[in-house]
């Protein structure tokens, strides 16, 4: 007896994918999530998932292309919130620590350029042209990075006793 199996639709497969990624089956993960893109060419959501998950898996390359597709799907789809989601996540990546570079601390793109000096130099008053004519191998987005790393930094809840 022969049975046709018909192809799951794209939210099958990403409901498939979020089950897979919520029990630490990232392999089976991104999986799912492909065959969704595979169905769904446009589904940023899929493209976003995957993405985190091959992050996790340390993909990173991967993993980014996956969220650079993500945001511009999303961005055709009008899908704000999503869009604004992903280029945070994409401006973070900008920001990396390596242990035997300034101490461990925040840095930019591998540079010597902490993120704390990026900072001072905007709290006492310098423009974003001003910092970038100061340190020229900064890019206008590195300088968005750093605000942001450090609003992510502050959204820690403060315990008082």
């Amino acid at each position: 007896m022969q049975t046709d199996h018909k192809p799951l639709s794209a939210e099958a497969y990403f409901i498939a994918g979020n089950e897979k990624r919520t029990s630490g089956d990232y392999k089976e993960a991104i999986a799912a999530y492909t065959q969704a893109i595979r169905v769904k060419p446009d589904f940023a959501r899929a493209y976003y998932n995957r993405g985190e998950v091959k992050d996790k898996l340390g993909q990173i390359p991967e993993a980014t292309t996956d969220l650079q597709i993500a945001v511009k799907l999303a961005k055709q789809a009008n899908d704000v919130g999503l869009t604004v989601t992903i280029e945070q996540k994409l401006q973070l990546r900008r920001i990396t620590f390596e242990p035997g570079k300034c101490g461990g601390r925040p840095c930019i793109r591998g540079m010597r350029i902490r993120v704390t000096d990026v900072l001072g130099l905007l709290a006492n008053g310098l423009s974003f042209k001003e910092v970038l004519e100061e340190m020229p191998d900064l890019e206008a987005e590195d300088i968005l990075a750093c605000l942001q790393f450090a609003a992510h930094k502050m959204d820690a809840p403060v315990t008082t006793t």
